[in-house]
């Protein structure tokens, strides 16, 4: 389901770093599968793979999510499908480097126009980060 994925999403910035790749409403757009899910507690602890901990339940692991270009978003529960299905829909735009899905804001990290990397800082304790990779289908 998509509820978890953003539930880590936060209002801090970091800088950006793209591979050339423009980051605005029309490049952003597509259909995306959530390929990695990274915590780290603070600045010297080791990056953990939070993947399987998010999305806990087999059936959620490859669903699509889909950006529309009109500001809307929907996830589909793909491949395997949940009972009940996965699917949802939603909200989203996107301010500078700042990526709001239904309220939730997260710093696009990196975009190369395949893969999307948002970062989110305090998100369990202070000096935490957590990092979103979605691949573009």
């Amino acid at each position: 389901m998509f509820a978890p994925a953003v539930l880590f999403f936060s209002c801090k910035k970091d800088e950006n770093k793209n591979s050339g790749c423009a980051v605005n409403v029309s490049s952003v757009s597509g259909s995306y599968k959530f390929t990695a899910y990274k915590y780290r507690a603070n600045s010297t602890a080791a990056e953990q793979d939070y993947f399987n901990i998010i999305f806990s339940d087999p059936c959620e692991r490859d669903d699509v999510l889909t950006l529309n270009s009109n500001g809307s978003w929907i996830l589909a529960d793909a491949g395997v499908v949940c009972t009940p299905p996965g699917d949802d829909t939603g909200i989203w735009s996107l301010t500078g480097n700042t990526l709001n899905v239904d309220g939730d804001l997260a710093t696009i990290e990196s975009f190369d126009c395949k893969t999307l990397v948002l970062l989110n800082t305090d998100v369990i304790v202070t000096g935490d980060k957590v990092r979103i990779y979605l691949t573009k289908q």
